[in-house]
């Protein structure tokens, strides 16, 4: 099937089936029933905008494209955190469940028509910014907007006799322009949901050779920076190429990317509000070219952009970044200051992280305005693995080291107060650390019955390890003990049940405790790691910090017949 425009339905046209690709696969041609499901469905519902989120891309492409046909738009938040859900939920006309029902059920229907075309200057859909740098921003995109940046990707990087394994979440622009719209466009088999596993991809990779299409990864530093060497790589179809966006990757994980899975990598630059700005393949050039159609300034050292992209195509849009100009494209030079006020000071969140690099300690920082009653800041620091603190009096010695070598740049009240430490920046899918991310490394300032969340490390579907810290002002530290305060043991047991809802889903009704061992206390200040593994039976969960492990044991749930894992 040649590349057909999006608002022409190319789901709608005939395109060859590979019948050598299992179901988890999505073909353009096998998403009619379902759309037609969701079309039903919507027939006895109201106009207007819809909140959609749904992991899978099948089930998300079906509903997506039923709101079109059907005259409405869709609502994409950034993240299916309830309070975000909640958010958005009172700003739309509805939301659209999980599933339309009975499939079988709408087909025995009288069949609805659907249009020949959309219209081209109609809203589509409205995404939601990542909130890194303050509240997240509301962004429409047009059919039009939509067609110019896919057709500029088709013109760059066709997808003929090709298919697309995507690493990153579809209800952002990057990942719904690269993983599914375009090979929409072009007619190929796409893929996702829990790609961004190293296994899974590489499972992925195998079932596109065997139907013998040429695979497209899409995919993001967060992804390509944790590729690990021992998968047998060089054994595997190669792709055709590998897209990275959301975050610069650093040369040397090109590099490495590149070789390991013997393919270009090409980077996208661009953001929620632009599109697609600019692209390169560093292992030929670090230079940033722009996008066709794009043009670029450079005027004092700041980039401003006008594209077919934008809301306003003839508009100047100012982006938030330092740039160099370089024959036929730029360098970025990292973004331009952000400046908040600090009990009426001005304060440059950027100059902070930059004079925090400096410090012996520090290998990245990330300064944030919290919009907290006190006005004061907080910060992520990143640090290398021997130097993150384990428990309270060097945590404590630490920041006062960092405030001190602060103070000589910055007035007292503008220092930070809330500091967390890291080895790396926990981020999204799109690389970045995100406002709902933001949100939970502070939550502790104002939920006092849980854990400091500090990150997670998912190195498979059932297996998850929790980083985090008791925080002093622990509620369940009051009484237990004054003279030697320790987290009660059946906090510990709470916080890992609580957990593991939250990462695998409710996985049944609480049966009870089996093998459950208590070693050592855990204390205010200390930094421990939660293992959790889901199992047939329930959940099993360990707590171990550097002083050895406190305590572990197996939770016994009671399975719903029928019920798979989440």
């Amino acid at each position: 099937m040649t590349f057909v425009p999006l608002t022409q339905l190319p789901w709608r046209r005939k395109a060859a089936r590979h019948r050598a690709l299992p179901h988890h696969w999505v073909e353009p041609l096998s998403l009619a029933p379902r759309i037609d499901a969701w079309r039903h469905w919507l027939a006895d519902h109201p106009g207007g905008e819809w909140l959609l989120y749904q992991p899978h891309p099948g089930d998300f492409c079906a509903a997506l494209i039923a709101l079109w046909e059907s005259g409405r738009v869709a609502v994409l938040p950034a993240d299916d955190r309830p309070a975000t859900l909640a958010r958005i939920a009172h700003e739309v006309d509805g939301t659209l469940p999980d599933t339309p029902g009975d499939q079988a059920e709408h087909a025995a229907r009288e069949p609805l028509s659907h249009p020949a075309s959309l219209c081209s200057t109609a809203t589509a859909i409205v995404l939601h910014t990542s909130g890194s740098t303050g509240a997240p921003v509301r962004i429409t995109k047009r059919f039009d907007q939509l067609e110019a940046e896919i057709a500029a990707h088709a013109n760059l990087w066709p997808l003929a006799d090709g298919c697309v394994i995507s690493q990153v979440s579809h209800q952002h622009i990057y990942g719904l322009l690269t993983g599914v719209l375009h090979p929409l466009c072009a007619g190929v088999p796409f893929c996702g949901d829990t790609c961004c596993y190293p296994e899974t991809l590489a499972a992925r990779l195998q079932e596109a050779g065997d139907a013998h299409l040429a695979p497209v990864v899409v995919s993001s530093p967060a992804q390509l920076t944790r590729l690990p060497e021992h998968l047998p790589w060089r054994d595997l179809p190669r792709p055709l190429r590998v897209f990275s966006s959301g975050a610069p990757l650093s040369s040397e994980h090109a590099q490495r990317t590149e070789s390991l899975l013997d393919a270009p990598v090409i980077e996208i630059y661009g953001s929620t509000e632009t599109g697609g700005i600019a692209h390169r393949r560093q292992s030929q050039r670090a230079i940033w070219q722009p996008l066709p159609g794009v043009q670029v300034s450079c005027e004092e050292a700041h980039l401003a952009v006008r594209s077919p992209f934008l809301q306003d195509p003839q508009q100047w849009w100012q982006q938030p970044d330092r740039v160099a100009p370089v024959q036929s494209g730029f360098e970025l030079l990292g973004r331009a200051d952000r400046v908040v006020k600090i009990a009426g000071k001005r304060v440059s969140l950027s100059h902070i992280e930059r004079t925090l690099a400096t410090a012996e300690e520090v290998n990245d920082a990330r300064c944030i305005d919290l919009g907290r009653s006190d006005g004061r800041l907080g910060v992520v620091a990143v640090l290398p693995s021997a130097l993150i603190p384990h428990e309270h009096t060097t945590r404590h010695a630490l920041i006062q080291r960092l405030r001190a070598h602060l103070s000589h740049h910055l007035e007292r009240v503008t220092i930070p107060r809330y500091w967390r430490f890291v080895d790396a920046l926990p981020c999204n899918a799109q690389s970045k650390l995100d406002r709902s991310l933001i949100n939970q490394l502070f939550a502790d300032l104002d939920d006092t019955q849980s854990p400091r969340w500090l990150g997670d490390d998912r190195p498979d579907p059932d297996t998850c390890w929790v980083t985090l810290e008791v925080p002093e002002r622990l509620i369940f530290l009051k009484g237990h003990f004054d003279e030697y305060p320790l987290v009660p043991g059946v906090v510990m047991v709470q916080w890992a049940i609580q957990l593991a809802a939250e990462r695998f889903g409710q996985h049944g009704e609480f049966q009870g405790i089996e093998r459950l061992k208590f070693q050592r206390a855990l204390r205010p200040g200390t930094r421990f790691t939660l293992k959790l593994t889901r199992r047939d039976d329930g959940l099993a969960f360990c707590i171990d910090s550097h002083e050895g492990r406190h305590c572990s044991g197996q939770v016994r749930m009671h399975i719903q017949e029928g019920r798979q894992h989440g």
